[in-house]
């Protein structure tokens, strides 16, 4: 019976870590650029009392479940209008890339609820995070991303005394300074990878590239499968709460049958243990 019993608790330790998931999903219903995650579960050590021979099917006993994997569902997010010029939207394949202004580190990020920071020193005005990494881009009159990485890119910065500013589809700034006419004065473009789900997530709406991510080379946003970007708008979480709320029940009465493996073996044990009487 003492077997039983640990498959039971190995069934409910793994319950709970489902059950973790789900809920920091349902969590983050409403952070914008949230991507949700999926658990999936694999059978713990086999072990062998008769390993399977010609005309023997053998006899395994398996001790239990563990955690499979835990990834991230990279998915689209709904798009929705918060009419911030600050505030950019992704509308396809494709993350933002934001820098620590002191070290210099390069992030990435499907969540576009940047702020505008003036350097009171310049007038210069940059675009941020709300944890403070700027927004990083391309600074030239005629800017053309193909061919670059994230290690290429500066900080996007609004020249002093502009009054406006748009971004087009394509990640183009357009900036009007003391009112003049709107020039080009740089481009927002789209870090790719061959495996999302090979990205580091550290918080903060943020991931760190790793080797199994793989970085592309960049195209311009809009071509070749990079996103479009919609200025304004924010990408809203693409936690499903319907399919949360279902697995969420379906893991609940899991953890309750692992709790009745055990309650039950403990019954055998003191069944055994009254004999002697």
């Amino acid at each position: 019976m003492m077997p039983s019993m640990f498959s039971g608790v190995a069934g409910l330790n793994t319950h709970q870590r489902r059950m973790d998931v789900i809920a920091n999903d349902v969590a983050n219903v409403n952070t914008p650029g949230y991507k949700q995650s999926d658990v999936t579960f694999s059978e713990q050590l086999i072990s062998t009392l008769r390993a399977p021979a010609p005309a023997s099917p053998g006899m395994q006993i398996g001790t239990g479940v563990q955690i499979g994997s835990i990834t991230r569902d990279f998915n689209d997010g709904v798009l929705f209008e918060t009419g911030q010029s600050s505030n950019v939207g992704i509308a396809g394949d494709g993350f933002f890339v934001v820098a620590d202004p002191e070290t210099g580190t390069k992030y990435f990020s499907r969540a576009g609820d940047f702020v505008e920071d003036v350097n009171t020193a310049t007038g210069e005005t940059y675009l941020i995070t709300p944890s403070g990494e700027r927004l990083q881009g391309i600074m030239d009159p005629n800017p053309d991303a193909t061919g670059l990485t994230s290690a290429d890119l500066v900080d996007i910065v609004l020249p002093a005394n502009t009054t406006s500013y748009t971004i087009g589809l394509d990640g183009k700034i357009y900036a009007s300074v003391s009112g003049g006419t709107p020039t080009v004065v740089g481009m927002i473009p789209l870090a790719q990878f061959e495996n999302n789900t090979g990205l580091e997530s550290i918080g903060h709406n943020q991931y760190a590239g790793t080797s199994a991510s793989m970085e592309r080379a960049m195209v311009n946003p809009g071509n070749a499968g990079s996103g479009n970007l919609y200025q304004g708008y924010l990408e809203n979480s693409n936690t499903n709460l319907a399919k949360e709320f279902t697995e969420m029940i379906i893991t609940e009465r899991g953890f309750q049958a692992n709790s009745r493996s055990i309650t039950t073996s403990d019954e055998m044990l003191q069944e055994l243990l009254t004999l002697k009487r």
